[in-house]
């Protein structure tokens, strides 16, 4: 796998000891490591443990944002095995259609499975080996077992049984267990504990503060996102994260802060700088939030909403013509219908501005 000059993002809680290892050998090939996904990031390795946070749809979020992007998607345990034995795998050849009809199931399921590692999934084909997994997957949802539930039943599965014939079933009780040609053997849920922060790791702060903020707990999302920025202070995504919670909660001074402090750690973070912008602007500091816009276009020319909200911020101060050329350089990134048709009336104003 060749990683020189990429960017690789680390998503979610990764088993003991093994995002460590990854983002050694991540670096030591000449790439870059993120906690989360960004526009620079070339893939997306999502951790073993990371199962709490599709409930929430935070892991639904990031696969879509990888698939409208086209960036390569990978499960902790191959993503591993492809950077040890640099082997290629069989491409999959199974048609899923007839599987997504027999259980139910969606081709997002099917991402989210995949994204721990329980299927290998390409386009509209899997392999033949995942068949069961993805019809013991519909059996599980069948029963009313969630999409994180039934990811934690059949990664322990496969971790408790790697091999055998055998089969997830739920027994009497209602409870997944395996069985195999000699019988049932248990299965236990796994549990979680509450957090202590004390003992905690960066992955538990990061995911309890991912969580807090999905429920709304705008202080507690804050006071976590800021623990583990603080804990790794190389790290940009939870300084990005915090200065989100900040800027939806209206506090902009803070958000603004927060999202300097990610780009202190990584000045080519362009969705800090953005949102940096629109902090700036909430407070009225018109022209940081223009500079913060220029400099986001310099990275990326095609960011269409740094390129709409400098064409407005140009129209305030007055710079009609320098407006007028930044929605239509907006045009031709293709946006929504909606908003092209706002650009297109900014432009007719424009144009009549300058015409008397």
């Amino acid at each position: 796998m060749d990683l020189q000059g990429k960017s690789a993002a680390l998503y979610g809680r990764f088993t003991a000891g093994v995002r460590e290892r990854l983002a050694a050998a991540i670096v030591r090939r000449g790439a870059r490591v993120a906690r989360d996904l960004t526009l620079r990031s070339d893939m997306l390795v999502v951790g073993a443990r990371a199962a709490t946070l599709i409930e929430p749809g935070h892991l639904a979020a990031r696969l879509a944002a990888a698939k409208a992007r086209r960036v390569p998607v990978y499960g902790e345990r191959r993503f591993t095995e492809h950077l040890i034995a640099e082997n290629e795998e069989p491409a999959p050849s199974l048609p899923l259609a007839p599987l997504l009809r027999e259980t139910g199931l969606s081709s997002d399921d099917i991402a989210i499975l995949a994204a721990f590692d329980i299927v290998r999934a390409e386009g509209d084909l899997c392999r033949f080996a995942d068949a069961p997994a993805i019809k013991s997957a519909g059996d599980l949802a069948a029963a009313g077992r969630t999409l994180g539930e039934i990811v934690r039943i059949l990664t322990k599965a496969r971790d408790r049984a790697p091999k055998g014939r055998r089969k997830i079933v739920l027994d009497a009780r209602g409870e997944a267990a395996l069985q195999w040609e000699s019988g049932l053997s248990t299965l236990e849920g796994q549990g979680y504990l509450p957090l202590e922060e004390g003992q905690a790791s960066l992955d538990d702060l990061f995911e309890a503060a991912a969580l807090a903020e999905a429920e709304g707990d705008a202080a507690e999302a804050a006071r976590l996102y800021d623990m583990s920025a603080r804990g790794d202070r190389k790290d940009p995504i939870a300084c990005y994260n915090l200065g989100n919670v900040h800027l939806a909660a209206g506090a902009y001074a803070e958000a603004a802060l927060a999202f300097r402090r990610a780009l202190a750690r990584d000045p080519d973070f362009l969705e800090a700088r953005y949102n940096l912008a629109q902090a700036f602007e909430a407070l009225g500091k018109l022209a940081e939030a223009r500079e913060a816009l220029i400099q986001v276009l310099r990275l990326e020319p095609r960011y269409a909403d740094a390129r709409f909200n400098l064409a407005q911020l140009e129209l305030k101060r007055g710079a009609v013509a320098d407006a007028k050329s930044h929605f239509e350089l907006y045009l031709f990134t293709d946006p929504p219908s909606d908003w092209a048709a706002k650009a297109r009336r900014a432009i007719q104003y424009c144009t009549a501005r300058l015409s008397a």
